[in-house]
This record gives structure tokens, sequence and C-alpha cells, in this order.
């Protein structure tokens, strides 16, 4: 399992996050589900894919589709499995829903190269039976705690903890406990056809076709149902006797568990700051400030289940930070250099603790090419056009050379940009003939002050 709240519920922030991204998702119609169903005749199959970290948008997922067959009266729920691990918490709630279900519950690791691996051993052994691809593996289930601050004592209780739990599975469902134990005290993992000889999983099958010929007639004990024998397959005719129905997240449910992988953690993070950094030089409620805010807390809400180093996130802040730096000194210099470096260094540091769940190179790669080509493309840009002088209306008059064609005491008439303007000084006086610089403009009247002995005006 890979987790830095591993043993305990989500922070603060992830929660305010979550219920942030739920909220503004919710508004955009995410709260429908993704695909209408009718209730199942006699002898349907639920097939409910499982994908990437186990977290809390997998296990609401899971528990809604696990309700949904029980309500539905289906003949199984089959979970096609394939997960580096995930949150405890997640996995043991998903663990008791599939304990407590009156459907029996087939976990089925797959497609081929799939894995079982961390809180996916823990939902394997919890399965009433589990099946497993050819070229997939399981096991490596030695929890990970990065808030532990590297005590021992923690570590040794969190791994006793969960080591105990998964030999009381392993007993409840007739599995191999030997391997149970290791793959936690050990981190130890096999492929499918040794963990078909263990005993560790039921049997192999490389297809939804082959898997529901082998689980036909296997009897397991459900809750609340005693002993019931599976059917789906019909001898006779070669071919399954279950409708299979496809069950799938809702759009708001694949929204949430996408941001929970590394790369999309990161990138969001980046691009919520971008986004907010534009809209602050550039005032007003727009377009970047509003998706900077939904990436922002997207991004949050995913580092908040992640395996997060804190300090990786700071790095990568202050990164953000030196770039703005030289951007206001008008160059690439030391300060840019220094961001590079930081934001390379949070990016390894950010999910360091986790292997599996590692920042991927050419998620790194992406993310300091994008802050390159924004500080140095997008802002200086933006600020130039922001610091351009207006070249319309009253203000583009502001900061021109003219020629007081009369006398200018107080009032009297300039010519610029090839026109002749009503004029107004607060000096004693300007002799015609005088160059004069426009300061200000009230209505159609420009507000000059005497040039000196500046050169002839080049805009007259």
């Amino acid at each position: 399992m890979t987790s830095s709240a591993l043993w305990q519920p989500g922070s603060t922030l992830g929660r305010v996050a979550g219920w942030g991204a739920v909220a503004i998702l919710g508004l955009m119609g995410g709260m429908e589900p993704a695909i209408a169903q009718s209730a199942p005749d006699s002898g349907t199959v639920d097939l409910i894919e499982v994908t990437g970290i186990i977290d809390p948008p997998v296990e609401g997922y899971v528990s809604d589709r696990l309700a949904g067959a029980a309500r539905d009266g289906v003949e199984a729920a089959i979970l096609q499995l394939d997960t580096p691990g995930g949150l405890e918490v997640s996995m043991r709630s998903m663990v008791q829903d599939i304990l407590s279900s009156p459907v029996p519950v087939i976990v089925w690791v797959a497609p081929r190269g799939a894995r079982a691996a961390s809180a996916g051993t823990f939902i394997t052994y919890a399965a009433h039976l589990s099946f497993m691809a050819d070229a997939t593996e399981i096991g490596a289930a030695t929890p990970v705690n990065l808030g532990a601050g590297g005590s021992e004592a923690l570590e040794a209780k969190a791994t006793n903890d969960a080591a105990a739990f998964i030999e009381e599975l392993a007993v409840e469902r007739d599995r191999n406990s030997v391997f149970a134990k290791e793959a936690v005290r050990s981190a130890a993992s096999i492929g499918a056809t040794e963990a078909v000889a263990m005993d560790v999983v039921d049997g192999k099958a490389s297809s939804l076709r082959q898997l529901l010929e082998v689980i036909d007639g296997r009897a397991t004990e459900v809750a609340g149902r005693g002993e019931i024998t599976l059917e789906t397959w019909d001898e006779d005719a070669g071919a399954p006797s279950v409708t299979v129905r496809f069950q799938h997240p809702n759009p708001l449910e694949q929204i949430l568990h996408a941001v929970t992988s590394p790369e999309a953690a990161f990138l969001l993070l980046l691009a919520g700051m971008f986004g907010l950094i534009f809209e602050l030089y550039n005032p007003g409620i727009g377009l970047a400030g509003i998706l900077g805010a939904i990436s922002l807390l997207l991004s949050f809400y995913g580092l908040s289940v992640l395996p997060t180093n804190w300090i990786g996130v700071l790095l990568i802040v202050l990164a953000v930070v030196f770039f703005v730096v030289d951007l206001q000194m008008s160059g690439l210099g030391v300060w840019t250099a220094g961001g590079l470096a930081a934001i390379i260094s949070g990016g390894l540091l950010l999910f360091a603790g986790a292997p599996p769940l590692a920042l991927p190179l050419w998620a790194l790669a992406a993310g300091v090419g994008a802050s390159l080509l924004f500080f140095i493309s997008v802002m200086t840009a933006a600020l130039r056009v922001r610091l351009r002088r207006p070249i319309t209306g009253q203000e583009s008059l502001v900061g021109l050379l003219g020629e007081a064609t009369t006398d200018i005491a107080p009032e009297g008439t300039v010519l610029t940009k090839g026109m002749l303007w009503r004029a107004r000084t607060m000096e004693t006086g300007i002799a015609a003939g005088s160059q004069v610089e426009v300061k200000a403009t009230e209505g159609l009247v420009l507000l000059v002050e005497p040039l000196g002995e500046a050169g002839p005006p080049s805009t007259t």
C-alpha cells in the first residue's frame, strides 16, 4: 500500500479541496450517472472495472455498484482489478463491502499485465472467489506511511496491523496465509501461475468468457444467504448463460479518480498557479483565474490522497516565485536557474517515498518545459501588452512631444500628431515655437509643460 495518509483518514486540506471540486463539477453536471441502466433480469453478472489507485472516489464507486448489484439481485459481481495500491481507509471500506455483500464478489486481476499490488492484495484476499489473467502479479503489500516521520515503532505497528488483517482474510476465505504475511512483511510478490499453485487465488482466466466458464458451478458462502452455487455457463450451448452488465464510473468519479495520478496532480498544481498569476497580471475575473482555481482545487485533492512529500510541493511553489522575480527583472538570470533547479528537485521529491507512484520523468519534463514557455513567452508578452502606451483615445497623447503654435499663457494651441489641440500649462507661460510635452488631458484640452533643451519632436 502506498500513501502518505495510508493509516489515517484524508487530511482537512484534502476534504476541503475534494468538496470544492465536487461542488464545482456538480454544477457542471458531473453528478449524472455515466450510463443509465435498467434493472437486470435473472442471470445477470455485473462487471465493475477498478483501475489505478484505490482512493475515495474508487471506494465510493465500488460501494455504490455493489449496493446496486445486491438491490437488483444479480448472480455475481466481478471486480476487474488493476491497481498499484492506495489508501488503507479506502481499501478497508471496500473489504467491508465485499465481506458483507449478499452477492458473490469475484476479483479478477486482468487484463494481461495487470497487478493487484498493495491494497489490491487485500481486496483480492477478501473476495469470495479470485482469479488472475496470465502475466499478472499480486503482492508487495508492505505498508508505507510517509507521515510517520521515519519512526520504526510506528512502522512496525502499521506492518503488524496489516499482517494481522490480511491473515484473518486468508483464514476467512481459506487462502494461503503464509504468502499473505510475507506480502506484508517482506513485500513478496508472485505471478499468476505461482499464485494458483500456492492457493493464493482460485484459478486463472485470461478473458471474460473464460472467467464465466471457470466460475460456473463454484460454491461460496455469502453474508445472510449461506452457500450459493454460481450458474454462469451453459454447457450444452458452449456459451455464457448470463448477461454481463458493464459498470462504469460517472463523470465526477472519473475526474476525481484521474487527478489522483501523480502526473495529473503535479501538472494541475502548475496549471493552477499559472492561471492565477496570469489573472493577477491581467486584472479581472477571467477564464484564466477560474480555470486556475479549479486546477488548484483538483490538485490539492489529488495531493491529499497521494503519498505526497510536502517539501516537494514547497519547492515547486518556490520555483514559480523565482520565475516571477526574474520576470520582473526582465531577463533570464540566476532566478530562472534557481527556479529550474527548484522545480526539478520538487518534482523528484514529490512522491519519492512510494516508488510505484513516483512522478514519471515525462511529466517532470513537461512541467519544466511548460514553466519556461509560460514565463518566457506568455507572461513576457502579457507584460508588454500591459505596459504598452495606449494607441487610441486621449490617453495615447500622454507623453507625446509637440510644438506650441501660439503663446500658452496659460492657454494656447499645440501641434502634435499632425493636429492642433487646445493646450494649457501651469508654468508662467510658454512662447510660440517652444517644444512641449503632454503630461495629461482634461477632456479635449492638453496639459503641457515646456521641454527645455530637448531635440526637435518627431511626433509633429
